[in-house]
């Protein structure tokens, strides 16, 4: 199976709504012109190098970015999601879940290079990796999941606005870094909010913790309509392929530009390509319709 042919392949499930399985898509292709063996194609996520997937995924990040010039100031809020592994071929290694960690630059709307870790682990676990997803000039944005005087040391090269737990002692601490006390009145909870950006009052800090919901917005789209949630693949290869290419298809979204007439925002695109599909059957017959010589 060529790269093309694969890489379509994954393409097509993960931007087909109306897909509900592997066996389907398979099921179309073989019944439309496009001989291709089910087996063949598991046999690839088993041996295929996610290496070139990633580096498709880091590609099209930095075409996102020639689009989308940098701000002075850029928020980029920072979390975690967990999808579970309900193959008894995971359990049997004692691998229950993969966790996504990354940030999305909410000013260039790119995600960041994106931490994969099968099995169990806290947030605090990956601090290592955060302080390198932060743009040049980017406000990283956390929950108190990553709070901890050493993470926010960590941390001083960039700039942050970070959630700390209530039972953080700051007294010793504030002339390191800024603590914002916060009162939710209508839950009566209070939230305390650390930073090194001095050029943002109180309230801006404030401001900028609630841009920290749309990294959360992120995997919802991500789950509810590119299939984070239904990893198809029973071995950590494929998983790992999959999740590359739910988000390549999220970045192919960013960049496409459609007709006026049926919107501009993201959930727009994806509807206008369901219309598309709908006209050709899968996007391997699409690629086929505009560059027949290069499918062999």
């Amino acid at each position: 199976m060529n790269s093309r042919l694969f890489f379509e392949i994954w393409l097509t499930f993960v931007l087909d709504k109306g897909l509900t399985s592997m066996r389907d898509l398979f099921y179309q292709l073989n019944h439309t012109g496009i001989p291709v063996d089910i087996s063949t194609f598991s046999k690839a996520c088993k041996t295929r190098h996610d290496q070139q997937f990633c580096r498709i995924y880091i590609q099209l990040i930095e075409q996102l970015k020639r689009q989308n010039p940098a701000a002075a100031q850029m928020f980029f809020p920072i979390d975690s999601t967990i999808v579970t592994l309900t193959s008894k071929l995971f359990w049997m290694q004692g691998i229950h879940q993969v966790k996504l960690l990354g940030g999305v630059n909410l000013e260039q709307h790119n995600p960041s290079e994106c931490l994969i870790h099968f099995g169990q682990g806290h947030d605090a676990k990956f601090s290592e990796s955060i302080p390198g997803m932060i743009p040049e000039g980017g406000i990283g944005i956390m929950d108190r999941g990553f709070a901890s005087w050493e993470f926010l040391d960590q941390l001083s090269q960039t700039l942050f606005v970070v959630r700390i737990k209530n039972n953080m002692k700051t007294e010793f601490d504030h002339q390191r870094y800024r603590v914002v006390w916060l009162c939710d009145l209508e839950s009566r909870s209070e939230f305390r909010l650390a930073t090194n950006v001095e050029q943002m009052s109180n309230e801006e800090v404030s401001e900028a913790y609630r841009y920290r919901w749309q990294i959360e917005v992120l995997w919802k789209f991500l789950k509810m309509h590119l299939k984070l949630d239904k990893l198809m693949t029973k071995n950590i290869n494929g998983v790992t392929i999959q999740i590359y290419m739910v988000l390549i298809a999220y970045l192919i979204l960013q960049l496409i530009e459609i007709p006026a007439f049926y919107g501009d925002k993201l959930l727009d695109k994806f509807r206008y390509l369901q219309l598309e599909l709908s006209r050709h059957c899968s996007i391997v017959h699409w690629s086929f319709d505009l560059l027949p010589e290069t499918l062999v």
